[in-house]
């Protein structure tokens, strides 16, 4: 009888906790779908993780940022970053490519606007879930290096991640975000699952 009690408590528990996991994931992938639907990422990706092919990334993201802000400083929109960033990919290439080579590298660059995954990233005081997000990307040689990412849209990008002047792209990620979303990219913590067995 005993034996019964204990292994019907048992298929309770792992009933609850099963169906608490579901919720939680159900949850979180519906957060992350809110985010990924209102933002738009840059990723560039190094040939290698060699100290000349991150150097050769870095240049590339010094450089590179300046030139969209330029494109992008006006546009009040995710669409309207989009459609100029889709409109600009051959000039950006060029530019790209332009950078590998003062930095002394003759990889290839090829540059696309498309939905990319990411894993759980940390920028500034935000830590974006896994998941597909839209991102142009900059791909260089064969773009197995250790990567960098920031936020186009809202514009999240600082070549300086010590120093972030990042007010206007806060507030606008903020309100294009629910609060339940916007909260869940400042919460650090992951969630453990703890027993008591009594």
């Amino acid at each position: 009888m005993w034996k019964r009690i204990g292994i019907g408590v048992l298929s309770v528990m792992l009933g609850l906790t099963a169906a608490f996991t579901l919720g939680n994931y159900r949850k979180q992938k519906n957060l992350q779908e809110e985010v990924a639907g209102q933002v738009i990422r840059f990723h560039i990706l190094a040939n290698s993780d060699s100290c000349q092919d991150q150097k050769v990334k870095l240049t590339v993201r010094q450089a590179m940022i300046p030139v969209i802000e330029k494109l992008t400083g006006t546009v009040k929109t995710r669409e309207e970053t989009r459609k100029i960033l889709k409109e600009n990919l051959a000039s950006l290439e060029e530019q790209a490519k332009a950078e590998v080579l003062a930095a002394g590298s003759t990889d290839q660059v090829h540059i696309q606007y498309d939905t990319a995954y990411f894993p759980v990233k940390t920028y500034g005081s935000y830590t974006f879930p896994e998941g597909n997000y839209e991102a142009l990307q900059i791909k260089i040689g064969g773009a197995r290096g250790h990567n960098w990412w920031c936020m186009l849209y809202p514009s999240l990008c600082f070549s300086d991640a010590l120093h972030p002047t990042l007010k206007k792209g806060q507030e606008v990620l903020h309100r294009v975000l629910s609060d339940e979303a916007y909260l869940s990219l400042l919460e650090k913590g992951e969630v453990h699952l703890t027993f008591r067995w009594f």
